[in-house]
């Protein structure tokens, strides 16, 4: 008689996962910095998020690779749903949008990539270890995750009336997403929006 295979444990891989996410966050977070000092993008506000010339090498690459792993991070949708976790509406909807915003921004070469990469890369260092039970940083990751919506839509905003580079259908659409992440995020943390939605009556059944 063969024994019986032991089931994959999804926890114990949704942690690993976690945890390699939030190296390469961190790793990507200096990155970002190292190369764009090593470009002169430091050296004043318009060079660093509203005109400068497109990126090229190794910055290129790193974009690029922040890119995919907007897909990979997709993969942590499936991961929560395999661990019969609570998928939530703000997580699924940034996860399965958040690709098509990045690739958008790639392709049409927004000026204002690095405070995107910089602030979201900030995040998940703290934030997927907390989810993997490294750490825990709740009240970080409140104050983190305001401060990239703020950047994002800040910046978004100040791009579009600047007339700062890049597609102006990109710029619009990251905005427009920005906006939809901070409606999920306010109400994920303080229910703004679920007061306003009436509760349905409870039927009693003798």
């Amino acid at each position: 008689m063969s024994s019986r295979s032991k089931s994959i444990n999804v926890r114990r891989f949704q942690r690993f996962n976690n945890n390699i996410i939030g190296i390469y966050s961190a790793t990507t977070f200096l990155a970002i910095n190292i190369l764009a000092y090593r470009d002169g993008r430091f050296s004043s506000w318009n060079r660093l998020v509203c005109h400068r010339p497109t990126p090229t090498g190794t910055y290129a690459f790193v974009w690029y690779i922040f890119y995919l792993s907007k897909l990979w991070e997709f993969m942590d949708v499936y991961l929560v749903i395999l661990n019969k976790t609570p998928v939530l509406p703000h997580f699924r909807w940034h996860h399965q949008t958040t690709p098509s915003v990045v690739l958008a921004g790639l392709r049409g070469d927004i000026s204002y990539e690095w405070p995107i990469l910089a602030s979201n890369t900030l995040l998940h260092t703290f934030m997927y270890p907390h989810f993997a039970g490294l750490w825990n940083v709740h009240k970080v990751l409140v104050i983190l995750g305001a401060w990239q919506l703020l950047v994002g839509i800040g910046i978004s905003i100040y791009a579009l009336i600047a007339g700062c580079g890049g597609s102006f259908y990109a710029q619009i659409w990251g905005l427009v997403m920005c906006i939809t992440y901070a409606i999920g995020y306010l109400n994920e943390h303080f229910h703004l929006f679920d007061r306003w939605i009436p509760s349905r009556p409870t039927i009693k059944t003798s």
